[in-house]
């Protein structure tokens, strides 16, 4: 059996039975893009830059499913604030509706009870983020801080200066839609601190051949779907409008009626599938 169109390493995954490749299929799997990679490497480069004063900052923003939260991941897995660096917190996931700054001093480890009056940063803090090693905060949803009512913008906004600025020097490190660019504006030297980065959908080309690419030599296919072909491209990006959640969907669910009709290979009919009927397989 033919299985050079899977990765070496992957391909004895090809000889399992169908509710074992069912099951890889449904897990996620990592394959490098250039958007992705640039982010890793701005926050990377950030994260080494030492003494600058303020503090380099990113905001990275783009539309629902471009792959924001998988990004996070994947930097998560590298840097966390048990081993120190880099402290996360998401403001969508927020059940006691704290307010930013008391989710965001929790976030970094300061307990609500030791977070002082609001307005002022809590006794100690300088020193606390030193012992700890944070120097990043990397805040998912972030635009929900930037679009409160104006009183509350205000503090959020000096709030996000006064942590990347002297003494913290804090790297601020957003991940949220374009409305946060729209926000910043309000505050021109925040604004500067900032590096943004925008995350775009695919379009037609080698970058999104040699992803499909990648794609394909992980799933434990038996056959060879040759995604990158041109029918195949330009079918996913006319129903995904290039969206990387979708795309990646398409592929997935496609990938996992291939299998259950016998088919061992991704088609425009096992995609179609797909789409129709996603889970119902």
């Amino acid at each position: 059996m033919d299985l050079s169109h899977i990765k070496e390493a992957r391909r004895s995954l090809a000889m399992s039975g169908v509710a074992e490749r069912v099951e890889v299929i449904n897990k996620n799997i990592w394959v490098d893009c250039p958007q992705c990679s640039r982010v890793e490497r701005i926050v990377k480069n950030m994260l080494s830059a030492r003494g600058m004063s303020p503090a380099p900052c990113l905001l990275v923003c783009g539309d629902g499913g471009a792959g924001k939260t998988s990004i996070i991941s994947r930097i998560s897995s590298k840097h966390n604030a048990v081993d120190g660096v880099v402290a996360f917190t998401s403001l969508s996931e927020n059940p006691d509706n704290l307010r930013f700054r008391e989710l965001l001093l929790m976030s970094l480890g300061v307990p609500l009870k030791a977070q002082g009056a609001s307005g002022k940063m809590p006794n100690g803090l300088e020193k606390y983020l030193g012992l700890r090693k944070i120097i990043a905060i990397i805040i998912d949803e972030f635009h929900d801080a930037l679009l409160a009512q104006l009183a509350e913008q205000r503090k959020n906004l000096s709030l996000l200066k006064t942590l990347s600025g002297p003494p913290y020097h804090l790297r601020i490190m957003g991940f949220g839609t374009s409305s946060a660019v729209n926000a910043l504006q309000q505050d021109l030297q925040l604004e500067r601190r900032f590096e943004v980065l925008k995350l775009v959908p695919w379009v037609e080309g080698d970058e999104f051949r040699s992803f499909l690419a990648s794609i394909e030599e992980n799933l434990p296919l038996r056959k060879a779907s040759k995604l990158y072909s041109e029918e195949t491209v330009k079918y996913l990006l006319a129903n995904t409008n290039g969206t990387m959640d979708q795309v990646l969907k398409a592929i997935k669910f496609g990938a996992i009626h291939a299998l259950k009709n016998g088919e061992e290979k991704i088609t425009l009919e096992s995609m179609r599938e797909g789409f129709m009927h996603r889970w119902n397989y």
